[in-house]
């Protein structure tokens, strides 16, 4: 039986320990390759057994968890979730029986049994919620913090039943009568549950908005006879080749080539440029971009998964399945942190009551209170809230970071090395032709161009075969590209090569690139090309950071050192092949952290060995494995982008963990002395997440303004 990929939407998951417990869940019942994102409700895994989905769906629900097989969406807009439904239902009963606390001894409130069976109701909920999902951890094989809450409020609880009945109809009874803090740290733990689920949502709302902009339906022309009808028809069902017709206001539902009309677009989701691009007959469109004016018909190219829009997706879920090492020393130490403070409040309790002669119901008090103010999901959720922000904003730019440790690694860098042809350079290269040799003929010349550019993925092919559309292949054999140097073939029984004055043998350097056969020259070419408007900036940028920056090109060493004196870049190297940046890349590597920035598949081993590959150029690059960044586009603005939200994330990520470390280690100590009673320290836990989560919301505000 064959593994199939499934996707659960999963309500109810706040922090780690919830996602580790429905690891644990789908782990036992037979899942592989498991990745569980609390943040946006999601869980993804393989499973050979179709049965056991329906034992998982059980388990999950069992735990406390809403979850839905076909991955739709298990709340609708605007209801209340069930933890806001416990936490309404428990309020009432626990505001009045905290009224008791101000109220005269005299009053009904004060009476035993009314507090009794004030509490009963929400303990009966607590019991529910926090032990449900206490038992399923730890048959799952994970303990959460779930234990502590129903730990401490039950101790609460049935201690104070120990208190009135030994203590019936005594002064003192009230002395050993904890209802209202049993009652509190419920409600107070729900209470922050819920504030927690709305905040954490707001750190993925980008990243949930870009999910929705691959379109639902779609216009799709039918042929019938002479005629052609309009269906309306889901987006995920067109194929290649379909034909789609599309207007104004409509978002285009799957990559394809404009057959009739002119359209105005907006690719703004794609690139983060603003300004609109008009494209006509023959051009591309790419899904995600939003039709701002015109009509026409397109012929689709790629679509679902495949599509511009379907990549970046899929590169951003991807991206959130990576954890950056601080978070991965935070886990650590959260998934021991439970079993460390069950032995915190153990000893809490003996020390108070042996050693420090407090009487057993402040020492009681004192263990509880331990128990409910420590909180292990701020460590956990310090890094992931941060990087949600990052991966959203940067997305939305149409910088696409494939793994979230790239915010940490980029912090890091401090060399930078560019490719020049369409990284720095524009890439719309001007090819001029020099003079021809007598007795061959120019379209023959141009056909054998043509023949050998189509076997190249170079920028200089891609411009050749522009300038040869209306021109036929001329009939090649053995077409060989050798990479960074130039392309041969058999031609009439002759050696056919096409390259650099090195690699065709010729000794005339005047020209650029040079065609051969059997060791003549039949003709030359020279290229030129002109530096990105935000070239200069860029590396101004860089230079302000202190990071190095070098160019490593495949281009003449006097065409490098032109682009490297106009930037101001002292550190270059021309006529590079291949293997001549991996070992200038290795040499670096030795020494520091370097990223590498490249225009695509051309620079993919560069990319890999790098300690950071970023590919920049059009929806192509989405499409190099090797790079861990793709910016969609052509702006090395971008790239700044990218440095700035590394910088901001990692800062926000530190200060997030101080804060959680720096909580628990005061908050502990000061609840084990007594200090904090446990409702004061279930109101501290319950808010110390929100603070955590609050910091990562503020990206949402200094990001934007930090990049502008």
């Amino acid at each position: 039986m064959e593994e199939e990929r499934r996707n659960l939407k999963v309500e109810g998951m706040t922090c780690n320990h919830c996602a580790s417990t429905v690891l644990g869940i789908i782990k036992q019942e037979g899942g592989g390759d498991i990745h569980v994102d609390y943040l946006m409700g999601e869980a993804n895994f393989d499973l050979k057994n179709a049965q056991k989905m329906d034992k998982i769906l059980k388990r999950l629900e069992s735990a406390g968890y809403k979850s839905n097989a076909e991955g739709s969406e298990n709340q609708s807009q605007g209801s209340l979730s069930d933890i806001e439904k416990k936490f309404l239902f428990t309020l009432p009963f626990s505001l009045t029986l905290f009224s008791h606390m101000f109220a005269p001894h005299d009053w009904l409130i004060n009476n035993i049994w009314v507090q009794f069976f004030l509490c009963l109701p929400v303990f009966m909920m607590g019991l529910y919620h926090f032990g449900r999902s206490t038992f399923e951890s730890i048959k799952s094989g994970h303990i959460n913090m779930d234990i502590l809450i129903l730990i401490g409020s039950s101790s609460a609880f049935f201690y104070s039943i120990y208190g009135a009945i030994t203590h019936y109809g005594s002064a003192e009874v009230h002395d050993f009568l904890f209802f209202e803090t049993t009652s509190t740290i419920i409600t107070l733990v729900l209470l922050g549950y819920v504030i927690e689920h709305k905040a954490v949502q707001r750190t993925t709302t980008i990243l949930r908005d870009l999910y929705k902009t691959q379109p639902e339906k779609a216009k799709k022309l039918v042929q019938n006879g002479l005629n052609q009808d309009l269906e309306v028809v889901n987006a995920s069902s067109l194929v290649e080749d379909d034909i789609i017709l599309v207007n104004t206001g409509d978002p285009i539902p799957a990559d394809g080539m404009i057959i009739h009309g002119t359209l105005t677009l907006d690719e703004a989701m794609l690139t983060g440029e603003s300004e609109h691009l008009q494209k006509e007959k023959g051009q591309e469109v790419f899904s995600g971009s939003l039709i701002v004016d015109g009509n026409g018909t397109l012929r689709v190219t790629k679509t679902g998964k495949e599509s511009t829009i379907g990549k970046i997706i899929e590169l951003v879920k991807q991206s959130r399945s990576d954890k950056p090492s601080v978070q991965k020393l935070a886990d650590k130490i959260s998934s021991i942190f439970v079993p460390t403070i069950l032995i915190l409040s153990s000893l809490t309790f003996i020390i108070n009551y042996t050693l420090v002669d407090t009487s057993m119901s402040d020492a009681i008090l004192r263990s509880i209170a331990v128990l409910v103010i420590a909180c292990p999901c701020a460590m956990g959720l310090a890094t992931p809230t941060a990087v949600s922000v990052g991966l959203g904003l940067a997305a939305k730019l149409g910088i696409i970071v494939k793994k979230a440790s790239v915010f940490e690694e980029v912090n890091a860098i401090k060399t930078i090395v560019f490719d020049k042809t369409g990284t720095l350079t524009s890439g719309d290269l001007q090819i001029s032709m020099n003079d021809l040799e007598d007795g061959y003929d120019q379209e023959v010349v141009w056909g054998i161009i043509k023949s050998l550019e189509l076997r190249s993925n170079h920028p200089i092919a891609h411009r050749f075969l522009s300038l040869t559309d209306h021109i036929s292949k001329t009939p090649l054999e053995n077409i060989e590209e050798v990479k960074g140097r130039g392309l041969k073939a058999r031609y009439n029984n002759m050696n056919a090569q096409f390259g650099s004055a090195e690699f065709t043998g010729v000794s005339n350097n005047d020209a650029d690139l040079f065609l051969t056969l059997d060791d003549k020259l039949i003709t030359s070419f020279n290229v030129t090309d002109e530096l990105k408007p935000d070239a200069s900036e860029t590396i101004n940028f860089f230079t302000k950071k202190n990071l190095n920056t070098t160019i490593l090109s495949g281009d003449s060493h006097k065409k490098t050192a032109s682009i490297a004196q106009l930037l101001n870049i002292s550190d270059f190297k021309g006529g590079q092949l291949p293997e001549d940046k991996l070992a200038e890349l290795k040499h670096l590597k030795e020494r520091t952290k370097v990223a590498m920035v490249g225009d695509g598949v051309n620079d993919s081993p560069a990319l890999a060995l790098a300690d950071v590959g970023i590919s920049i150029g059009n929806s192509n690059a989405l499409a190099v494995d090797s790079a861990k960044v793709v910016i969609v586009g052509n702006k090395l603005e971008l790239l700044q982008h990218l440095f700035k939200i590394s910088d901001k994330v990692v800062l926000t990520i530190k200060q997030n963990l101080f804060w959680a470390f720096a909580y628990n280690l005061v908050a502990i100590p000061l609840a084990a002395a007594g200090y904090l009673d446990p409702m004061l320290a279930a109101l501290s836990m319950a808010f110390s997440d929100v603070i955590v989560i609050g910091n990562s919301l503020r990206l949402k505000m200094i990001l934007p303004n930090s990049i502008r």
